[in-house]
């Protein structure tokens, strides 16, 4: 399906809407006339399938329908309204009331029921009351759409990571809506073009190309012109079970003035059209998460430059000792694969990047006689090398992006007997960051080369962490570095 940007330009109308059904001329005649010069927006049916066209098509607030009609009764008029439109207010007119018969209607949901003859004041009666009901029940969504954003921008503050906002975002958006899909496109910095970042939601699979080739063309839309859209397909049967892009809402995203992207949701299985109203109540929530997007980039930027920093922080920790070099990203690589067989998580991995980098950064208030003295340390000097773990610590602990090294830093040197430092924690108290890298250094320390001796195999480094499991290191870790080992995934240096 081919979208249309003259379909977007619906625009809010001034006034009440009121659909009239009644299949009686005179009748009709005598109704538009008692309203006349009043502020309602007059649309006028003669059937029930003209009144079903008007209603899939307009923004009616209001139906006043006559019970019996030639091709059906008010009784459906009420249905279909209910349907297209929860909110609208149903009035029943007729010739021949009846309590049961009005008790009835009432129960399906009508608002009111008129007995005809009525006079003009009893007619405006009527529709005051429901204008008034209206008013009322909007000014309750709206404050509940207010606690709801509240809650939603609360979250949006907290969360900083870009997935997750993303995420947020969306799940937010689909469910304050009612939409079926939740869909964000952002521009390309350097082409200028929009691409799909995320979306969310249940479709199927033969309407997907569909669903975002509409995406794609009313965010096109929307960025070029710099206003948000509505579309409401008009070919559509809303009470079939078609599958299509029956109704959405695209607003655009703008930071620092520029629009950076759009927020859209889209209807395909709920058989309800999308209200201007509901337009309004989305550009909310793109305002405040386009601000929350351009802080979480801030932060991804001011992130990258920390762990730019480090990185060279490490790199000048190792030009000190050229036996060390490369130990920082041997210590990773290794780090990853014992890492991905003990099934850790995404974010895991995250923090693993920066805490293998950052966790001999201690080293840098080691004095360089110590650093690099070529036999064993005395005690004295021993004691000062134990201090390099919460040195580093202290280094990066003020620093919230790199706290999540913390574990990295101050637990790597800790050991399963619980004879390690710097606190001696013993067992499953030594956090799961420690019992990793207590394996994977001990590994680059057996197989690099040192000022006294050439770097032995991997198999040899394999046979101390076999021999030291339960004592020095964690069989948990131990395990997983020899399923490692045989499957050929630790022969990363040739060794």
């Amino acid at each position: 399906m081919i979208v249309k940007t003259e379909q977007f330009t619906d625009q809010i109308k001034e006034g009440t809407i009121v659909l009239v059904v009644d299949d009686e001329p005179n009748v009709m005649a005598v109704l538009r006339e008692m309203l006349e010069g009043e502020n309602y927006r007059l649309l006028t049916a003669y059937s029930l399938a003209e009144a079903r066209s008007i209603l899939s098509r307009e923004n009616i607030n209001i139906v006043l329908t006559d019970l019996i009609l030639g091709d059906g009764s008010g009784a459906d008029i009420l249905k279909e309204a209910a349907r297209i439109h929860p909110d609208c207010k149903t009035i029943i007119m007729t010739g021949r009331p009846a309590i049961q018969e009005a008790i009835g209607l009432m129960k399906q949901g009508a608002y009111d029921y008129l007995a005809k003859p009525f006079g003009m004041e009893t007619l405006k009666m009527a529709l005051n009351k429901a204008e008034e009901k209206i008013r009322l029940e909007r000014e309750n969504i709206q404050l509940r759409e207010m606690m709801s954003f509240y809650r939603i921008s609360q979250a949006m503050g907290t969360a900083i990571e870009l997935d997750e906002l993303l995420k947020l975002i969306l799940d937010s958006s689909a469910k304050e809506f009612e939409s079926d899909v939740a869909c964000l496109y952002f521009v390309d910095k350097t082409s200028k073009q929009l691409a799909l970042k995320a979306s969310t939601g249940i479709y199927d699979k033969s309407i997907k190309d569909l669903i975002f080739d509409h995406c794609l063309e009313i965010s096109q839309y929307t960025t070029a012109t710099g206003e948000p859209s509505i579309y409401n397909d008009p070919d559509l049967d809303y009470s079939s079970e078609e599958l299509g892009v029956k109704s959405s809402l695209c607003q655009p995203l703008k930071a620092k003035g520029q629009i950076t992207g759009t927020l859209i949701v889209i209807r395909i299985k709920n058989p309800h059209p999308f209200t201007h109203g509901q337009l309004t109540g989305l550009g909310l929530l793109a305002s405040k998460a386009a601000g929350a997007i351009e802080n979480s980039n801030l932060y991804e930027d001011l992130k990258d430059t920390y762990v730019a920093t480090v990185e060279a922080l490490a790199t000048a920790i190792e030009a000190r000792d050229s036996y060390t070099r490369g130990h920082t990203e041997r210590v990773y690589v290794l780090s990853c694969i014992l890492a991905e067989e003990l099934g850790w998580d995404e974010s895991k991995l995250g923090d693993l990047k920066i805490g293998g980098i950052l966790h001999d950064i201690g080293k840098i208030a080691v004095p360089d006689a110590i650093l690099n003295k070529p036999g064993p340390l005395t005690k004295e000097e021993f004691e000062i090398m134990r201090q390099h773990p919460e040195q580093g610590a202290r280094m990066v602990e003020s620093i919230s992006f790199l706290r999540q090294a913390l574990p990295y830093i101050l637990s790597h040197h800790e050991r399963h007997d619980g004879k390690g430092y710097p606190f001696g924690l013993e067992g499953d108290e030594i956090p799961y960051p420690g019992r990793l890298l207590a394996v994977v250094d001990t590994i680059d320390a057996i197989t690099s080369d040192r000022p006294y001796r050439k770097g032995r195999s991997m198999a040899k480094a394999i046979d101390e962490v076999r021999r030291n499991a339960g004592t020095q290191f964690h069989p948990e870790v131990v395990e997983a570095c020899l399923k490692a080992y045989e499957k050929g995934k630790l022969e990363y240096n040739g060794k």
